[in-house]
């Protein structure tokens, strides 16, 4: 089997400058080549994974941490609500799964935090209430642990709203907590950060962070399963070559762990060694061929690594004018790998950029619509 990784082994570390013409850019790419609509097809709606609402979100973290910055003359909270104004249809929650990828409650929780309007949080909790009732997945894309950060999302930009969430903070992870710990997708027990354990397991805990004496013992048997190259299988008992990527191994693992730290101070110890194993196999195995973006590509492993060389390093390997150099002396590297879905928030280039940027600097590795809030 081919290797999905460039080897690391350049002659020197790259660097990257004007990381702000960087986001500038790359915001404006977005916005010129995936522009608001009217309406959408509902065959566009993928909620914070795929489509604009995503691209709604990621604007309004941009408007938030970077308020200077315009877009064609206009701040980018304008174009945040300009991605959410376009009408959807009549939504309804898809039969497969209620978390970040469902159109309906991705797009009313998005809605209630573009526009700060209580009444838009109280829409959402109502289709929470209906999501409690299915017989959904516990992980993040299309399942449980998605909604909670949904909900943890409305909290975090409608402070006022606490009182109208916690309870269903409480309902949701105490269905999440019955159905564990032997947590299922397709019938498979995954580990990583979108289908799997550690990913379920963050949502709880920086959701209701009460939860980590009772999520210690898991997390524990979790730091257990690392490979000796520093990597996690995706599933358990997998015994293959094991993925190097945000969903499923090490990165997402680092960047959960750095950010579930705080909550399990016995496992300080264990935890700090894992980390730093866990970034000794991205730094070996994670120069991934497909194009880069945070779900599965190279700016996602980034993120995995403090602040510094490493991480820049990464980073600049990913810069367009890397990327097609590279590109041109060796034509199978970065293949679209976004599943055919251009400006994807977390699985294609534009949008993942744009996040890479915003963060580069942040001391704790964040994902968005995983830990940036």
């Amino acid at each position: 089997m081919a290797s999905r990784y460039i080897a690391n082994h350049f002659p020197r570390l790259l660097t990257v400058d004007e990381t702000a013409d960087c986001l500038s850019s790359a915001v404006e790419d977005i916005i010129i080549n995936y522009p608001p609509r009217s309406s959408y097809p509902n065959e566009a709606l993928h909620g914070l994974w795929s489509g604009p609402t995503g691209i709604a979100y990621l604007l309004l973290q941009v408007s938030t941490l970077r308020p200077s910055l315009l877009v064609q003359g206009e701040p980018t909270i304008k174009w945040a609500e300009k991605y959410i104004d376009g009408s959807r249809g009549n939504l309804a929650l898809i039969t497969k799964g209620c978390g970040i990828g469902e159109e309906k409650l991705a797009f009313e929780a998005v809605r209630a935090a573009v526009t700060t309007d209580f009444s838009q949080a109280r829409n959402f909790i109502s289709s929470v209430s209906e999501a409690l009732q299915g017989s959904f997945p516990n992980e993040m894309l299309y399942g449980r642990a998605g909604t909670l950060y949904l909900l943890r999302m409305i909290r975090h930009w409608l402070p006022d709203s606490s009182s109208l969430i916690e309870p269903a903070i409480v309902e949701l992870s105490n269905q999440i907590l019955r159905q564990g710990p032997n947590w299922k997708w397709h019938g498979q027990r995954y580990l990583g950060a979108v289908h799997g354990d550690i990913g379920i397991v963050t949502q709880l805990v920086l959701t209701r962070p009460s939860l980590a004496p009772e999520l210690e013992p898991i997390v524990e048997r979790l730091l257990s399963m690392q490979l000796p190259d520093g990597n996690w299988p995706s599933s358990e008992g997998h015994t293959g070559k094991g993925l190097v990527q945000f969903c499923h191994g090490a990165p997402g693992f680092v960047i959960s762990l750095v950010s579930l730290r705080p909550y399990f101070s016995r496992l300080h110890n264990k935890i700090d060694l894992a980390v730093q194993k866990g970034r000794e196999c991205i730094w070996n195995q994670g120069l991934l061929k497909k194009e880069p973006s945070l779900c599965h590509g190279i700016f996602g492993n980034a993120l995995a690594f403090p602040p510094g060389p490493q991480r820049n390093h990464f980073l600049a390997i990913a810069m367009p004018e890397n990327l097609e150099a590279m590109k041109q002396a060796d034509s199978s590297l970065f293949e679209r790998a976004d599943y055919g879905r251009a400006y994807s928030a977390l699985t294609s280039y534009g949008p993942s950029a744009a996040w890479a940027w915003l963060v580069c600097e942040d001391p704790i590795p964040r994902i968005l619509a995983y830990n940036d809030i």
